[in-house]
């Protein structure tokens, strides 16, 4: 009686989709490693410049109204639950794809206070959400502004607490340098527009947030725009040498994402500071409808 030869099993189904999904899993490799700082920075210019345009126009087009406001709140949520599981995922990936993936998860944390905020589901105490006359900055105006948006400022603390803890004392923290750098450009421009710039930007908060600009400053620019520019040059400038330079392909990666937000936050302050209109949301303003 003869048997019939079995064909040695195939190691196939799940290798394949792990090596798929997760190359580093089995071998502990990244193609990012092979590539150059040219790639590195393009995938990079790619990765956060989408994301802020589509993130920020997306975010202005969701205001038209009650409904579309509510439908963004919804999706915004779904993004933050996804964004902090990719953080938890990726803590642990010392290679360039997981430093993006870990900047994606941090942006979707910040996305989501972002949409709550111009939602106007997170803002401040209702007693301080009205109009106030003109006055020039002092130490009592600047408290006021502040209380004014407090729990949004404190959700903005309470997603970098979230994110520190995720990653704390982890190989792969690219998402929680991320959203510092997030946070850090967003009080600087918010600091400037209160002391006076000459182009705050009248008329893209929403109709329920037009009480902020009671706290906008002159229009011309004080003297702290001039250093606040000059001091992320110097970080953004120290993160590129950074990027250009380390031998990790997690921290090269994970550098040039710094460096390209740098260079946006840059962009922002050049304009807060400029008498130019750049239209770079406005498809997404007439969607809004005011």
């Amino acid at each position: 009686m003869h048997e019939t030869p079995v064909a040695p099993r195939t190691m196939w189904s799940w290798q394949s989709l792990v090596r798929v999904r997760h190359p580093s899993m089995l071998y502990d490799t990244d193609i990012a490693t092979r590539e150059t700082s040219v790639r590195v920075a393009l995938r990079s210019l790619v990765v956060v410049v989408f994301f802020w345009w589509a993130a920020t126009g997306l975010i202005f087009a969701l205001e038209r109204s009650t409904g579309t406001r509510v439908l963004g709140l919804v999706l915004a949520s779904a993004m933050a639950v996804w964004g902090a599981w990719l953080l938890y995922l990726e803590r642990d990936r010392g290679t360039a794809s997981g430093a993006r993936r870990s900047f994606l998860g941090a942006a979707f944390l910040w996305t989501w206070v972002q949409v709550a905020f111009y939602g106007g589901w997170l803002v401040g105490p209702a007693s301080l959400m009205v109009p106030i006359p003109a006055e020039s900055p002092s130490w009592s105006l600047a408290v006021r502004s502040v209380l004014s948006m407090f729990w949004y400022q404190l959700a903005m603390l309470g997603v970098l607490a979230i994110t520190g803890y995720l990653t704390a004392r982890r190989v792969n923290r690219a998402g929680w340098w991320a959203l510092v750098l997030f946070w850090a450009t967003h009080q600087a421009a918010s600091i400037n527009i209160f002391f006076g710039v000459e182009n705050p930007g009248r008329g893209f908060f929403p109709e329920p947030l037009a009480y902020l600009e009671s706290y906008f400053g002159p229009q011309r620019n004080s003297w702290l725009l001039p250093i606040t520019v000059a001091l992320l040059i110097a970080f953004t400038l120290r993160t590129i040498i950074h990027a250009l330079r380390d031998p990790s392909p997690l921290r090269r990666q994970g550098m040039m994402l710094l460096s390209v937000l740098g260079v946006l936050g840059v962009l922002e302050l050049a304009v807060l500071g400029t008498p130019v209109s750049l239209p770079f949301w406005q498809a997404f303003l007439d969607v809004r409808g005011y």
